[in-house]
C-alpha cells in the first residue's frame, strides 16, 4: 500500500494567504506581551486630552524618573494636578510623548536632547520630575500638594528612612500625650 507521500507526486505548495494569516495572528499575540511604555504608546500633539492622556503621562514619567513601576492611581492624581495648574499641559505632554517616541532618548539624556532641539516644552520634564519626587504641582500661590507619603523622594529611601510626621519622637510615635498635664 502506498501513501500520498510515497506516490512520487511533488509536495503541496504552501498557501501564501494562509501563511500571512497565521503570521499576523502570531505577531499580534506576541505584541500583547510588550509593555506600552516600550512599544512607544503616545498621544499625538494634536489630540485633545482624553482618557489616554494619563497613559501617555505614565509612559513619559517612566522615562523621566527611570522607574519602570509607577503607581497608576498616583499618576492620575499628578496628571490632574498638572492639568489644573498648567493650562497647556495636555498639549505639551502630547508633544513631549511624540518627541520621546521618535527620538528614544535615555532618561538621563532627555533634557539635553530637548535643549538641543530647542523644544518649546523643554521645561516640562522638570515639572513632571518635581511632581513625582516632591509631590507638589505648580509653583508659588498656585502650588498644590498632591502626595507626600508616597512621593518618590520618600519611596527611594523607604528601606532606611521614613517620611517625617508631626511626631517629634521616633517615627509614628508621640513623645508624650499632648493632652496629659
Amino acid at each position: 500500500m502506498t501513501t500520498p507521500l510515497d506516490s512520487g507526486a511533488p509536495p503541496p505548495v504552501p498557501n501564501p494567504g494562509r501563511r500571512l494569516l497565521l503570521t499576523s495572528i502570531l505577531a499580534s499575540y506576541a505584541s500583547s506581551f510588550i509593555p506600552w511604555s516600550l512599544a512607544g504608546a503616545q498621544t499625538p500633539a494634536s489630540a485633545p486630552a482624553s482618557a489616554s492622556a494619563p497613559d501617555a503621562f505614565l509612559s513619559v514619567s517612566q522615562v523621566i524618573t527611570g522607574r519602570t513601576s509607577l503607581d497608576p492611581a498616583q499618576a492620575k492624581r499628578l496628571y490632574d494636578g498638572l492639568v489644573a495648574t498648567m493650562p497647556s499641559f495636555a498639549e505639551q505632554l502630547g508633544a513631549l510623548a511624540a518627541f520621546v517616541a521618535s527620538n528614544k532618548p535615555a532618561g538621563h539624556d532627555l533634557q539635553a536632547a530637548l535643549d538641543t532641539a530647542k523644544a518649546p516644552f523643554a521645561k516640562l520634564p522638570a515639572d513632571i520630575a518635581t511632581a513625582w519626587y516632591i509631590g507638589v504641582v505648580g509653583s508659588g500661590a498656585a502650588a498644590r500638594c498632591v502626595t507626600f507619603e508616597s512621593s518618590l523622594m520618600n519611596m527611594v529611601v523607604a528601606d532606611r528612612l521614613k517620611p517625617p510626621s508631626y511626631a517629634y519622637g521616633p517615627y509614628g510615635s508621640w513623645g508624650r500625650n499632648p493632652l496629659a498635664a
